[in-house]
């Protein structure tokens, strides 16, 4: 039929070709990459290059390349074909490394986990292999709160496992959720304690710096919990400058200061936040913290200023956050500019024309946003929702590109084929011209909505006319939404009827291809609004959280303002009974002092000159 290409491969033009396709690699272009990648592995031309490593190789860089761009199910199926090869194959320890990283990217540890146990080898798996899958029964133990049983595996993993530091990390945190801080410090310092110079250090991942300043902010904590206020002050101080924990660190050690009542190393550490960190998203609470500072020290009138200052600031953020909750536009358009921050940050370390925690938003949905912390199972929602829309989008297109080839594929004489169409598939043209027509329509009535509600918003449009319009663009929806389940049978049965009029050994394939290529079709749409649904769900919660807890810092702002106000009253009360009493105040003492000691004919002329030093001791 010359429909695919005949002519085998050859060592020289695999080694071409994984050439090419690591360079698409190497240069950040993994969708491209994976195209190049299955042109090897899953061509009939190098099917005899099996036990080729080149061969191996474009496996393993396929899975890699799967991997980096979000298809971990794909790459997962890559990595199940290399597994089975056995521990001796070159590339069966790096696919088992990968396959843990793409468990721990998407905590499914125990699908994975499950995944790996089921390939059966003949021969023992590695000791480091055995450790991550320990990690992995650890982590999944975790996940279903069997809190000893999780315990009980982390502690299987030797100091030679690059999850060795996560393992006592993870221990750590098991033991404090059961109330054994001492245990858990201990377990805090045993990754703490550790010299990055020490032999056991360069068994470790990118994730071995995270792990130790998470462990460095879990000490300090650990002793904030048991009121060992210095010992905690110590531990957020070992924090380096360069951690993305340093704010956090920062924060809690002025806490920490705070209930010990060293109120000036306190003051001068929230100061030190609010200046390097602006736009973090703990500045409310560090300046309902510093109101509480000067109000522990008797400042009112300096604490009533921050509280002043911080309700002024975050009346119209609360403000702002409850109006974009109750606008599932507003939402999305939030989410989505804080998904691309987050993808910057993570990229470059940085948010393009931006001094990480350093550039104060400028608009209430700045500061909105500023606050906003993503969720890790919304961030894995979000790149389902883009997987899925993509495969929405391009599944008719590959329904036509079937249909197409059902239509020319017909068996008149051998290497011959027709382009003539017959009436069943001029019907399936149509069928198929019809249904992607009406899923347009349903998205253009969808974005003028949101349009039109914009516009509402904004105070472009009358309400009155924009409620009849979005009214009838509602029910304009409904009648395509139905009319599109009908268009959408309409083109199964059409593709049925054109699909008997190939013929020959190659009908039942294509046929079952163009049913393939249709279930996909209907269940990529199917599954995108279902995935869009629970997206808006848990964005929906996420920012309910973040506005109560927003307006939980700004009553108490407020009533921190009623407290330096009785404060002041009190302090005015004292004042007078002291004065009613014969008493002065303490800082009038010195100044009558100095008074009584100045005659009725004399008059007191501070000294303007210079004091040199060795005049003055004190000399500054």
């Amino acid at each position: 039929m010359k429909l695919i290409d005949a002519e085998s491969g050859t060592l020289e033009t695999l080694r071409a070709e994984l050439q090419a396709a690591e360079t698409l690699l190497k240069d950040g272009a993994f969708t491209n990459a994976a195209v190049a990648l299955f042109a090897i592995v899953k061509s009939p031309r190098y099917s005899a290059f099996t036990d080729f490593v080149e061969y191996q190789n474009a496996e393993y860089d396929l899975s890699v390349a799967l991997a980096r761009s979000g298809a971990y199910s794909s790459a997962l199926e890559i990595i199940d074909q290399i597994m089975k090869r056995g521990p001796a194959a070159p590339y069966w320890g790096p696919a088992h490394r990968r396959a843990v990283d793409i468990a721990l990217e998407t905590r499914d540890h125990a699908g994975v986990l499950a995944r790996l146990e089921s390939i059966k080898t003949s021969e023992p798996i590695p000791p480091s292999a055995a450790g991550e899958r320990a990690y992995l029964r650890g982590r999944a133990a975790y996940d279903k709160d069997k809190l000893a049983d999780a315990e009980g595996e982390l502690v299987m993993i030797s100091k030679k496992s690059r999850l060795y530091s996560s393992a006592v990390y993870l221990r750590g945190v098991i033991r404090a959720r059961r109330g054994e801080l001492k245990a858990s410090a201990e377990a805090m310092c045993e990754i703490a304690a550790t010299e990055d110079n020490d032999k056991y250090t360069f068994v470790v991942d990118d994730r071995y710096f995270t792990i130790k300043d998470l462990a460095r902010l879990g000490l300090g904590r650990l002793a904030h919990e048991a009121g060992e206020y210095d010992d905690a002050y110590y531990h957020y101080f070992q924090i380096p400058e360069d951690s993305s924990y340093l704010p956090d660190a920062l924060f809690e050690a002025a806490w920490s200061m705070y209930q010990k009542r060293e109120l000036a190393t306190s003051r001068d550490l929230v100061k030190e936040f609010l200046k390097e960190f602006p736009s973090s998203p703990l500045w409310p609470e560090a300046s309902l913290l510093a109101g509480y500072v000067e109000l522990a020290d008797c400042e009112f009138d300096e604490s009533q200023k921050w509280y002043d200052t911080l309700v002024a600031k975050l009346q119209p953020i609360v403000q702002e956050m409850d109006r974009i909750r109750k606008d599932p536009d507003l939402r999305r358009q939030l989410f989505a500019k804080a998904v691309t921050r987050f993808k910057e940050v993570k990229t470059t370390g940085e948010i393009a024309g931006t001094k990480p925690g350093k550039d104060v938003a400028a608009t209430p949905t700045d500061q909105v946003l500023a606050l906003l912390r993503l969720d890790p199972k919304f961030l894995r929602m979000n790149d389902a929702v883009t997987g899925i829309d993509e495969l929405a989008n391009s599944a008719p297109r590959a329904v036509r590109q079937w249909q197409n080839l059902a239509i020319q594929v017909k068996e008149t004489s051998v290497g011959k084929v027709s382009t003539e169409k017959t009436l069943e598939q001029e019907q399936l043209a149509d069928a198929n011209s019809l249904v992607e027509d009406l899923r347009r329509l349903a998205k253009q009535a969808s974005a003028q909505q949101s349009e039109i509600a914009r516009a509402k918003r904004e105070g472009l449009m009358p309400a009155a006319d924009a409620n009849a319009e979005l009214e009838r663009l509602g029910a304009l929806s409904k009648k395509v939404g139905n009319a599109l389940r009908d268009a959408v049978a309409a083109a199964d049965k059409a593709a049925e009827a054109a699909a008997t009029q190939t013929s020959g050994g190659i009908k039942p394939m294509i046929q079952a291809d163009i049913s393939d290529a249709r279930r996909l079709d209907k269940a990529s749409h199917a599954l995108a609004a279902k995935l869009e649904a629970e997206g808006e769900k848990l964005a929906q919660q996420s920012l309910d959280k973040l506005y109560e807890d927003t307006r939980k810092v700004l009553d108490k702002a407020k009533l921190g303002k009623v407290d330096a106000i009785i404060g002041q009253k009190r302090k005015l009360d004292i004042e007078v009974q002291d004065l009613a009493a014969g008493r002065f105040p303490e800082e009038l003492i010195g100044r009558l002092w100095n008074a009584s000691m100045i005659g009725d004919d004399e008059e007191y002329w501070p000294f303007e000159g210079v004091y040199w030093s060795d005049e003055y001791s004190g000399y500054r």
